[in-house]
């Protein structure tokens, strides 16, 4: 009987989570903090008083991966490339495309080293581990910033690079950080065994093109029953059969990135619904996504909060420091630097008050929490590691995404494109 007394103990404990959750959008409109910021506070406080009370929740470190990434990740992935603007895309493709791989992997690997040497215990803390530490922290998420955009109407060029960035940042990290996390873990095994690099490329671009590919034969076979079906709710399901189907297949059967095939489906469907599906129909299947992605955030947050302890800010506040001006510094770097040397080009070329918004709005969010949820607990240093991303996404939740508007007002986004030009 156990074993059922716990799966029930679990559904009853997130269901009155969530139904604590309705509170967060009042609360996030009362005092200006952004909504999952909210989310991870009730989790806290939720998480804390039940076990005062002495009731076992059931929710366990161990079981996070799986829900995480089987659930959760796919549902995020596949909405943000569904719902982006492709033509909008399109037009910033090069900046973005340049922001989300060759600076995102130079951003993992400087991070790695910046915290490495911060942290300054090559025993306890090896720079493997810092690898995936750096790897899991390059994850943006613009949830709680382009809301702001939005509201005072900015250049739609800043809102698609920042949404576009994270689409694809988001799935490029999640497969550099399963490189590492397996680097990590057999490093870790058998200490004595050397690293081949080239291997490790090797099986990084086998995830990388490997689930491309084969996502864009998903949403190619996807586009081909949505122009047969051109039903509302079968096309719901459909998707549905494409976001999980892509990713099981991919992950568990094929051995690429189940998350590059999520985004490469996700971008065909996007396509195809533009051509085959009419304007009110996709009214409704985007807001049908819409709630399905605020639901998969929500819990991701929610389970942030509820795994939070006092005892991580009294035991690991200098890592948290350390991953904070780590993650600034480089973004800086990334921004500043790094942007502007990839984008030469004067029509592509980002303007300063763009790259402000690009540098302050970068914001970590569900992937990065995600990410740390799945940490396996037998690596070395693990909750090190989800410490310094949970501060991360404290500061970013708590500090940057609460003071964007105060540098939106600034820079008079809300007068015209002009205004963002130096």
């Amino acid at each position: 009987m156990q074993g059922p007394v716990l799966i029930q103990n679990v559904v009853f404990s997130l269901v009155i989570l969530i139904a604590a959750s309705l509170l967060a959008e009042p609360l996030s409109r009362l005092i200006r903090l952004p909504f999952v910021a909210i989310l991870i506070v009730i989790g806290f406080i939720g998480s804390e008083w039940v076990v005062w009370l002495g009731y076992d929740t059931g929710i366990r470190a161990a079981n996070f991966s799986e829900l995480v990434f089987y659930v959760f990740l796919p549902v995020i992935i596949f909405e943000s490339a569904y719902r982006i603007d492709q033509q909008s895309l399109k037009q910033n493709l090069w900046p973005i495309l340049m922001l989300a791989m060759p600076i995102m992997l130079i951003s993992a690997g400087l991070a790695a080293v910046f915290i490495f040497l911060g942290v300054g215990h090559a025993t306890g803390f090896p720079i493997y581990t810092a690898l995936v530490a750096g790897a899991l922290l390059v994850a943006t998420d613009p949830m709680a910033v382009v809301s702001h955009l939005k509201r005072i109407k900015a250049p739609a060029k800043v809102t698609t690079l920042i949404e576009g960035e994270s689409l694809f940042n988001d799935a490029i990290a999640v497969v550099l950080f399963t490189t590492l996390l397996s680097l990590a873990m057999a490093v870790q095994q058998d200490s004595s065994s050397g690293i081949d690099p080239v291997a490790q490329v090797i099986n990084f671009l086998k995830l990388f093109f490997g689930g491309l590919l084969f996502g864009f034969l998903v949403g190619c076979l996807g586009a081909f029953f949505s122009y047969v079906i051109q039903t509302r709710i079968l096309e719901n399901v459909l998707l549905v059969s494409v976001a999980y189907g892509s990713f099981l297949i991919a992950e568990d059967y094929l051995g690429v990135s189940g998350m590059m095939a999520v985004l490469a489906a996700g971008l065909m469907m996007n396509r195809a619904h533009q051509r085959f599906i009419p304007a009110e129909d996709r009214t409704f299947v985007h807001y049908w996504w819409e709630v399905l992605s605020f639901f998969a955030n929500a819990m991701i947050f929610i389970l942030l909060g509820v795994t939070i302890t006092t005892s991580m800010f009294t035991e690991r506040w200098l890592a948290m420091l350390i991953a904070i001006g780590s993650v600034l510094l480089v973004r800086l770097l990334a921004i500043y630097v790094l942007l502007p040397l990839f984008c030469p080009g004067s029509t592509q070329r980002t303007d300063l008050n763009t790259r402000h918004v690009l540098f302050w709005g970068g914001t970590r969010g569900a992937v990065t929490v995600a990410l740390a949820l799945s940490l396996p607990i037998e690596l070395s240093s693990w909750w090190t590691i989800q410490a310094m991303a949970f501060g991360v996404v404290l500061f970013t939740l708590f500090v940057q995404a609460p003071t964007v508007p105060l540098l939106l007002r600034k820079i008079n986004t809300n007068k015209s494109d002009r205004s963002w030009e130096r």
